[in-house]
C-alpha cells in the first residue's frame, strides 16, 4: 500500500515515514475497499453475479483505484454478455494502472478475437432492436431475433430473460421455464429471473388447480372419523381448532422486538458508518488537491517575473483585437483572464474563463493576436488543470453524475488534446444522460481522428447501436 500524498510505501505505523502524513483513516478505507473486493471475488466463484456486483460497485465507492475489483468487475460483466460495460471497466482500470495491471490484456484478447467481438457487438445490436419491436407489438419478429441471439451468444442473461417474457405472454410456460434456467446458471441470484420464475410457478399452479376441478377438488372429501362409538362426517373446509393461539401471538411479538433490535443495534450503525467514511473520503480527497495547489503555486510565483515581462505585448494584442472582434463580452473575458493570471491570480478561475470563451467562440475565428493570447494562456493552465479535471470527471464518472461528468471530460480534452479517452468517457456520459446527438457528434469525431485505437473501436459500436435505436 502507498501513501495517498507522496506514494512512498506504507509501514505498520499510522503515519507515512517519507512525508508524516496520518494515513490511518485511508488505510481502513482500503482495507474495507479490498474486504468488499473479496466478497465480490467469493460470490463470483459461487455464480452469485448480481450480489458480486454489488459488493464490488461499493468497493470501487470507496476506492476507485482498486484495479483488481474493477477488472472482476469487468470479467462478471463479460460473463454476464454485457461486453461494453466490461470494456468501459477495463478502459478505466488501465486508465489508473497502466503496468502489470490484466486489463489491458483483456482488452487487447477481445481486439484479438476480432469475429468474437463481431458477435458481442451484433448481439448488442439485435436485442436493441428485438427490444423496439416489443415495444412497437411485432412480438413474433422480436422473439425470432432473441432466438438468433441467444444461440450465438448464449451469455447474455437479458436476451434469455427477455425471450422467456415473450414466451410468457404465449403461455409457453416450459419454454419460458427452459430459458430462465439457463439464465440462473449463469448468475443464480439475479432478481428479474427469479421474479420471472415464481410467476411462471404460479401460472402452472393455477392452471393444475383449475385441471383438477376447480373448487370441488379431490383432496375435499369429507373426513370420517368414529368418536365414542359414533360415527362423524366432518367437511373437508371444516377444520377443528388448535390450542396455541396465545403463544403463537407471543412468539410473533417476539420475533417484532428481535427484528427491531437487530435493526437498531446493527444496520442503522452500519448505514452511519458508510456514510461517515464516503464523507471523509471525499475531505481527504479535498485536502490532496488542495496540497498539490499549494506546492504549485511556488512554480507559478517562479514564472511571474516573466509573465509580467509579456504583459505590454499581451496588452497591444489585446487592443488590436479589440477593434477588429465583434464579441465584444468574449474579448472582456479574455482580458480580465490574462489580467488575473497575471496578477497571480486562480489559476482554476483564468481556466474556466478560457472555457467559457471556447465554448462560445471558435478560436479559428479570433484575429491572430487574439488567438496568440488564447492559446499562450491555455497553454500556461493546462499542465495544472489537465489532471485535475480528468480526475475530477473520473470521480463524477464513478458515482454516476454523467451530467457533471460529461462537462469535466470535455474540459479535460480540452486542456490535454492528447487524452482521447476523456472525450470517449465523454460521449458515454452524454449516452447516459440521454442526449444522444451530443454522444453521436463526439463518437464521430473519434472514428475520423482517432482509427485503428480500441477507443476508436468502442466508439463505432455506441455508434451503431445508437443508429440502430433511432432508426
Amino acid at each position: 500500500m502507498r501513501c495517498f500524498n507522496c506514494g512512498a510505501e506504507l509501514s505498520e505505523v499510522s503515519f507515512c515515514t517519507n512525508c508524516k502524513s496520518d494515513v490511518s483513516l485511508y488505510k481502513k478505507i482500503v482495507y474495507m475497499s479490498n474486504r468488499l473486493y473479496n466478497d465480490g471475488l467469493e460470490r463470483a466463484r459461487v455464480r452469485d453475479l448480481s450480489g458480486a456486483v454489488k459488493s464490488l460497485r461499493q468497493s470501487l465507492k470507496l476506492n476507485k483505484e482498486n484495479t483488481d475489483a474493477r477488472n472482476l468487475l469487468g470479467l462478471i460483466y463479460f460473463e454476464m454478455g454485457e461486453t461494453a460495460q466490461a470494456l468501459g471497466e477495463w478502459v478505466i482500470s488501465a486508465n489508473f494502472r497502466e503496468t502489470e495491471n490484466m486489463a489491458g490484456e483483456y482488452i487487447g484478447m477481445i481486439q484479438e478475437n476480432q469475429a468474437e467481438f463481431d458477435v458481442f457487438k451484433k448481439s448488442a445490436r439485435d436485442f436493441n432492436r428485438a427490444l423496439e419491436m416489443c415495444r412497437q407489438g411485432n412480438k413474433d419478429l422480436a422473439m425470432i431475433s432473441l432466438k438468433k441471439i441467444v444461440k450465438s451468444n448464449s451469455r447474455y442473461i437479458k436476451a434469455s430473460q427477455l425471450l422467456a417474457l415473450l414466451y410468457m405472454d404465449k403461455n409457453q410456460y416450459d419454454e419460458a421455464e427452459r430459458e430462465l434456467s439457463h439464465a440462473l446458471s449463469i448468475d443464480k441470484t439475479n432478481t428479474l429471473s427469479l421474479k420471472y420464475m415464481q410467476k411462471i410457478h404460479e401460472n402452472a399452479e393455477a392452471a393444475e388447480n383449475d385441471a383438477r376441478g376447480g373448487f370441488f377438488r379431490k383432496d375435499e372429501t369429507p373426513i370420517r372419523k368414529i368418536v365414542d362409538n359414533e360415527l362423524i362426517i366432518q367437511p373437508a373446509n371444516v377444520h377443528e381448532p388448535r390450542n396455541g393461539s396465545f403463544g403463537t401471538i407471543f412468539n410473533i411479538l417476539i420475533g417484532l422486538i428481535l427484528g427491531l433490535a437487530v435493526m437498531y443495534f446493527l444496520v442503522l450503525p452500519a448505514r452511519v458508518t458508510s456514510v461517515r467514511e464516503e464523507t471523509r473520503a471525499d475531505i481527504e480527497e479535498l485536502q490532496s488537491n488542495l496540497d498539490k495547489r499549494n506546492a504549485d503555486y511556488d512554480a507559478l510565483q517562479h514564472d511571474l517575473d516573466e509573465v509580467n515581462a509579456e504583459r505590454l505585448r499581451l496588452l497591444d494584442s489585446l487592443d488590436g483585437y479589440v477593434g477588429e472582434s465583434g464579441t465584444l463580452a468574449d474579448i472582456d473575458k479574455l482580458i480580465d483572464a490574462a489580467n488575473l493570471y497575471i496578477t497571480g491570480g486562480d489559476v482554476a478561475l483564468v481556466g474556466e474563463d478560457l472555457w467559457e470563451i471556447y465554448a462560445s467562440l471558435d478560436p479559428e475565428e479570433m484575429s491572430d493576436s487574439c488567438r496568440a493570447l488564447f492559446e499562450s494562456l491555455r497553454s500556461s493552465v493546462s499542465p495544472y488543470l489537465a489532471d485535475i479535471t480528468s480526475g475530477y470527471a473520473y470521480g463524477s464518472y464513478n458515482i454516476s453524475d454523467y451530467e457533471k461528468s460529461a462537462v469535466l471530460f470535455e474540459k479535460a480534452f480540452f486542456y490535454n488534446n492528447e487524452n482521447n479517452e476523456a472525450l470517449y468517457f465523454a460521449a458515454v456520459s452524454y449516452q447516459n444522460i440521454g442526449d444522444n446527438d451530443k454522444a453521436k457528434e463526439i463518437y464521430q469525431y473519434i472514428v475520423e481522428n482517432y482509427p485503428g485505437t480500441y477507443i476508436e473501436s468502442m466508439s463505432s459500436q455506441a455508434l451503431e447501436q445508437l443508429n440502430g435505436v433511432n432508426g
